[in-house]
């Protein structure tokens, strides 16, 4: 996950005022499996990894009803930790690139990776923040059989920030409501909504790597939201889960689409488009 809007503006920690900004952890590895930290109700009493996973994991297992956390953390040092996980996970040296230098985490397989480096600017609501988003994409390997899959880049996203949402609400760190209203808001302002990329620009991760480097970055975190956002409302929780399930059997993307939501994507970007259309700044 990249530094959103949301995470700079609310989460990153002032480096004049917090003695650990600079402060960087050495890498190491962390066995999910093996973690014995009891979950706490609230993240502000969160002061390590092994009780922020602990924590995250009770709420999207319990409350979502996604796959148990399990693998490894990988706490690695830097942004070329990032990048060489990356290649290493098939991406091409330029989107390997591209991404490494954006994103501050990766959720794969039965794998989380963090940028300690990037990490050590964050306070423990952030780090919540990103933990979840990155644990919803290891979620998402889980439900497809550990395969990476066609599955449409921008729901990855933007199903990974709406169970992000879940959590920092259940955590009592924001609102899903407050969330929501936040990017519609940013995806609504003057000019902004013009520089929307349609649906169909965000369906690899190449294509989303590629508008993450482009003028309309910023937009893209918060459009996925809203757009996954306004999904899940049209249909259910269930259906989103069951769209990622249905690729460990099927890489037709559109047809996956259609099963577990029952409608066409075409129609849904539509009515997705009449929807941002509406929102108001």
């Amino acid at each position: 996950m990249r530094p959103t809007a949301l995470i700079t503006a609310l989460f990153i920690a002032a480096v004049a005022s917090a003695s650990c900004a600079a402060r960087v952890e050495q890498p190491r590895t962390i066995a999910l499996e093996d973690i014995r930290a009891r979950p706490e109700p609230r993240a502000e009493f969160v002061d390590d990894y092994e009780s922020a996973l602990a924590s995250i994991a009770a709420v999207v297992e319990r409350d979502l009803e996604l796959p148990k956390l399990q693998g490894m953390l990988h706490l690695v040092s830097d942004r070329d930790g990032l990048y060489d996980v990356l290649e290493a996970n098939g991406a091409d040296p330029a989107t390997a690139r591209g991404a490494a230098d954006k994103m501050l985490a990766i959720g794969a397989h039965r794998a989380v990776y963090v940028n300690l480096t990037a990490f050590a600017r964050l306070n423990w609501n952030a780090r919540i923040a990103v933990l979840s988003h990155e644990v919803a994409h290891a979620a998402q390997y889980e439900l497809s059989g550990g395969r990476r899959s066609t599955s449409d880049q921008w729901l990855r996203e933007g199903y990974a920030d709406w169970v992000q949402a879940h959590v920092l609400d259940s955590m009592g760190v924001l609102t899903r409501d407050g969330i929501l209203t936040r990017n519609s808001r940013f995806i609504s302002r003057p000019g902004s909504r013009e520089a929307l990329p349609p649906l169909s620009e965000l369906v690899g991760f190449s294509e989303w790597v590629a508008v993450s480097n482009g003028p309309a970055s910023d937009l893209l975190y918060p459009y996925a939201y809203v757009a996954t956002d306004f999904l899940i409302r049209r249909h259910s929780p269930a259906a989103a889960i069951n769209y990622f399930r249905l690729f460990a059997d099927s890489d037709d993307r559109l047809a996956n689409f259609h099963q577990a939501f029952g409608e066409e994507w075409s129609v849904f970007d539509a009515a997705l488009r009449n929807h941002v259309a509406q929102l108001r700044p």
